[in-house]
């Protein structure tokens, strides 16, 4: 990763958070071209961690309500 230059123009957390995101798309081999959803999926995780923030895993909310909707059919335990 030292091959990485990146220049932070501003110190605002959306100028850290791009840094970021650049930083990561170069170390995962994405280019500029790449996967729309991806870019905006880790800007938006890049900026909750500049944001000193939890990062929310889309695909653990999803298997948290396949799991409370199979709960709900299983009714209650007695």
């Amino acid at each position: 990763m030292s091959d990485v230059k990146i220049e932070i123009e501003g110190d605002s957390d959306a100028a850290v958070a791009l840094a970021l995101l650049r930083m990561i798309s170069t170390a995962e081999g994405k280019n500029e071209d790449g996967d729309r959803e991806w870019f905006l999926e880790t800007f938006a995780a890049c900026m909750a961690v500049v944001r000193d923030a939890e990062v929310m895993n889309l695909d653990d909310i999803e298997e948290d309500d396949q799991e409370e909707e199979g709960e709900e059919e299983d009714g209650p335990a007695n």
